[in-house]
């Protein structure tokens, strides 16, 4: 809310731009992530080896191999070095030139290049540091997870509103944002590396061909969700990228604010499935298919009943909140928010089934989620270069092309 009130037009216009631009940059994970959750899963459920494809089924009594947990721990902190050091060349070059273009060569908005070099750290950092999300996650330390990641988000909201509040504005938010991750990272070592555990690891001597081997493994699938998360990103969020280059800022606000709103309304609906996503794994493992299905049954109504709830509720009260608060950005116009709910509940929906699918360690969805993001992307591209349909048309190209298959299909 202070954001909201405090910044100028222009400020929460970049915020958003720079937030669509970092996630665009996290990409760059190319779907690593869900795959060393589901191995470090697989392992804690008794799986003696990981595999390109397919689940190796213990046949005995769950033991947890140690010295495989070891290697991709090992595996796990090295991807995400290179990951994080890739990022960082890649935002201070091709991202400074498109925050140039949006800022009038970083003139609109005091201080933005000095913004941007600082938010760019942020994200080399938070990169490298999220493996230790995929550890907690897979091993099922759902709750230990989500405290180390309150705790730095309460440190990150409590130094923002003094930030803000001595007005440092947008520069003070980022300067915030740099230090955050450390904090992340802080509690999550301590939650996941007990001196058990430490001890344990520390017994066995990680080569570089132990880490090679397993690195091919993970690849294998990697690639394969890499490809559909960036079909993802171009689904969801590459208009508001593209919007930066036809739209003025203060539009661009307030669609990131549309998106950014739906966004915590669906978070809030799929917490439950993300705090059972190591519960699938080990039902896979385990064969049983139908404790699956009903997990997963529960799963997605609590989905189901807190979007439409949250959207019912954004829709009647939204504006008037926005107003109480003093934004000086306000939601888009009630029709341009109704379909907007109404293609995230979708794309939300099929996404929760596709995810549920990669717990068999397989993606079969490579080649439609290609094909969806490139008619999303050219279709967004067309609609504002020749049309003066803003963001209706922005929001009619992504319905329509996931309407025709993956909405459905999965």
């Amino acid at each position: 809310p202070l954001i909201l009130g405090l910044l100028t037009e222009n400020e929460i216009g970049l915020n958003y731009l720079m937030l669509t631009v970092g996630g665009l940059i996290t990409l760059i994970d190319f779907g690593f992530a869900p795959q060393f959750g589901r191995n470090i899963s697989y392992i804690y459920s008794g799986a003696q080896e990981l595999k390109e494809e397919g689940v190796d089924i213990p046949k005995n009594s769950i033991e947890i191999n140690y010295q495989l947990l070891a290697i991709l721990v090992y595996t796990a902190r090295y991807v995400y070095r290179i990951l994080g050091l890739i990022a960082i060349v890649f935002l201070l070059s091709f991202g400074s030139l498109y925050i140039y273009q949006v800022t009038d060569g970083f003139s609109n908005v005091d201080n933005s290049l000095l913004i941007w070099v600082i938010f760019s750290f942020s994200v080399f950092f938070n990169i490298y540091f999220s493996y230790y999300i995929s550890l907690l996650t897979g091993k099922g330390m759902i709750m230990e997870s989500n405290k180390a990641n309150i705790y730095s988000k309460l440190f990150h909201i409590i130094l923002s509103f003094l930030a803000l509040y001595f007005g440092f504005g947008l520069l003070g938010i980022t300067i915030v944002g740099l230090f955050s991750p450390f904090i992340h990272r802080f509690f999550s070592r301590n939650f996941f590396f007990t001196e058990e555990l430490r001890n344990r690891i520390d017994e066995y001597r990680v080569s570089k061909n132990e880490v090679k081997s397993l690195f091919s493994k993970i690849w294998f699938n990697s690639k394969k969700l890499g490809i559909v998360t960036l079909a993802a990103f171009a689904i969801t969020k590459f208009s508001l990228f593209l919007a930066g280059l036809f739209l003025p800022l203060g539009v661009i606000a307030s669609y990131g604010l549309m998106m950014q709103i739906t966004g915590i309304i669906s978070g809030l609906g799929i917490i439950l499935f993300i705090t059972y996503q190591p519960k699938f794994s080990f039902y896979r493992v385990q064969e049983d298919h139908k404790s699956l299905i009903n997990l997963f049954s529960s799963t997605m109504f609590v989905f189901y009943f807190t979007f439409i709830l949250g959207s019912s509720v954004l829709l009647l009260l939204g504006p008037s909140i926005l107003e109480w608060i003093g934004s000086k950005i306000m939601l888009p116009s009630f029709s341009i928010l109704f379909i907007y709910l109404l293609v995230s509940l979708l794309e939300t929906n099929h996404s929760l089934f596709a995810n549920l699918i990669t717990t068999k360690n397989e993606v079969p969805f490579v080649k439609p989620s290609i094909i969806s993001g490139f008619f999303i992307i050219l279709g967004s591209y067309l609609s504002l270069k020749y049309t003066s349909l803003g963001l209706l048309g922005l929001i009619l190209v992504q319905g329509f092309c996931q309407l025709a298959y993956n909405n459905w299909k999965w």
